[in-house]
């Protein structure tokens, strides 16, 4: 969880080499789509973990809790765009389409993969928006990176119609043992994550040692099983102060929390406001 209060800009494009990324779980508004050029990144979500490799993009709700994990000692060449429902000021019916066929997927993010014969027209549409975005002394700029961005979409849209089937194992490539293990362990801490609950049991659940469970989490997912508990309470919490009108006290309960001062000083030290002021804030900001 961001610990900081970062704008998120209405669209975004970059062409990145680095290996920085955010360090814990979070979300933000709009969404984002991921290209990898080389190497290759786990993408966390609550119940579903992607390996994205050369050659393959993921798109996703960027609201979705979700944490990228990098491989030691491998490049990691992407391009990644973020955007906004906002940026698309002419109301491109094309956006409409996008979030829906999102929206039906069993889960909101989708991985493709850019088969020989398939990457010359996204490669074209991506060189496009990067020459776009960065110059700046382009004429009408904010006009040709709607008409690009629209033409992304209709092309991730159609792929999604002709790639996939609408069932959850056929969202991605075949998974692996080592997969299938991430993905039902992250489905048995997403039934209790909210409760009081115990290693032991969690372990015994799935049927492994509470020490092995432990190393095995920290291992794939780069943090403790408490500490992804603690953030999805976090993201959980901040939804509900937007969307509903529960008190401090009772929202601390429903999350898991067992006092309303324990959780007040959690979220203070995660989000760097309370649960108030954060309300209050995004209350106001129309939210």
């Amino acid at each position: 969880m961001n610990r900081k209060q970062v704008a998120i800009p209405s669209f975004k494009i970059e062409d990145k080499t680095g290996k920085k990324t955010a360090k814990d779980f979070h979300s933000h508004l709009g969404y984002e789509i991921v290209w990898v050029k080389h190497g290759e990144a786990k993408f966390i979500f609550e119940e579903k973990v992607y390996h994205v490799k050369k050659d393959q993009v993921l798109f996703f709700k960027s609201t979705e809790f979700h944490k990228v994990r990098l491989l030691e000692d491998q490049v990691y060449e992407r391009v990644v765009i973020m955007f906004t429902d906002d940026f698309l000021l002419s109301n491109q019916p094309i956006l409409s389409k996008f979030r829906q066929l999102l929206d039906d997927l069993p889960v909101p993010h989708c991985l493709l993969h850019l088969f020989m014969w398939r990457k010359g027209p996204f490669r074209h549409i991506m060189d496009k928006l990067l020459r776009e975005y960065n110059d700046i002394h382009s004429w009408g700029q904010k006009s040709a990176l709607e008409l690009y961005l629209a033409e992304l979409l209709l092309y991730l849209s159609r792929e999604i119609h002709t790639s996939f089937e609408p069932h959850p194992s056929q969202n991605t490539l075949p998974k692996n043992e080592r997969v299938e293990l991430q993905e039902r362990i992250l489905k048995e801490i997403n039934v209790i994550w909210c409760t009081n609950w115990q290693l032991e049991e969690l372990a015994e659940k799935l049927h492994f040692n509470k020490y092995y469970l432990c190393h095995f989490f920290k291992k794939e997912f780069g943090m403790t099983i408490h500490q992804y508990i603690l953030q999805r309470r976090i993201y959980e919490a901040k939804k509900m102060l937007i969307d509903t009108k529960i008190s401090i006290n009772d929202l601390a309960q429903q999350v898991g929390f067992s006092t309303a001062s324990n959780f007040i000083r959690c979220f203070k030290k995660y989000v760097n406001m309370t649960p108030k002021q954060y309300r209050d804030e995004k209350i106001s900001n129309g939210l």
